[in-house]
């Protein structure tokens, strides 16, 4: 589990263009683990056909495919998982709708922590760490000390860190004890993703040596 959550791409609908696809090949090329693919407020019918053509694309390159909030959408697509966060189905009856599959979960606190550590997730994703502009209702960034806080509660859980992390900071973020990062902008939003994937991949390793 802790291999394929790494570097973890949100590949947020936000950013889709003509070179959407093409971003998403380069990341993978680069060193990304996984692939979430994260739409809001777009029909299902044109979300499925991305959603189906980044799946092709994961499969193609042996990379972990996750679906954002709709475990219906996994199980058409054969994902590998499904990422939900706080208001979305409870993880309880994901893992019933979605059996078998991956089941990851955002935590922003101790308290939302204390509301699902007990539901049979197999990954937590906290933040947002820093401001990020990929969400709108992402919240006050949490910032390092209370993701270390976050990440030696939640004991050795698989974990990731998302929110705002750049190469500038990814090493601080991977110093708090998570066995990966999740991002977006920094790669769909580079002129070369590949060799953005690349740096930040490397960082993650490196702060795991550690």
């Amino acid at each position: 589990m802790k291999k394929i959550l790494k570097l973890y791409l949100i590949a947020d609908y936000l950013y889709f263009d003509e070179k959407f696809y093409d971003k998403i090949e380069m990341a993978i090329k680069g060193g990304v683990t996984a692939v979430q693919f994260r739409f809001k407020g777009i029909d299902d019918g044109p979300a499925y056909k991305v959603a189906r053509r980044i799946k092709d694309i994961c499969k193609g390159n042996g990379i972990a495919f996750f679906i954002n909030n709709r475990p219906d959408f996994a199980l058409l697509l054969d994902a590998d998982g499904v990422h939900v966060g706080q208001d979305d189905l409870p993880v309880l009856e994901v893992k019933r709708i979605a059996y078998g599959k991956i089941v990851g979960v955002s935590v922003g606190n101790d308290e939302e922590y204390k509301r699902i550590k007990d539901t049979p997730f197999d990954y937590l994703s906290f933040g947002s760490v820093f401001g990020t502009p990929t969400k709108s209702d992402a919240g006050e960034p949490i910032g390092l000390e209370n993701l270390r806080k976050l990440v030696q509660l939640s004991g050795d859980v698989p974990k990731i860190a998302i929110g705002g992390i750049t190469e500038e900071n990814a090493n601080s973020v991977m110093k708090t004890g998570v066995c990966g990062i999740a991002v977006s902008s920094a790669i769909m939003k580079s002129p070369n993703p590949c060799d953005a994937a690349k740096r930040l991949r490397e960082i993650v390793e490196e702060g795991l040596r550690i």
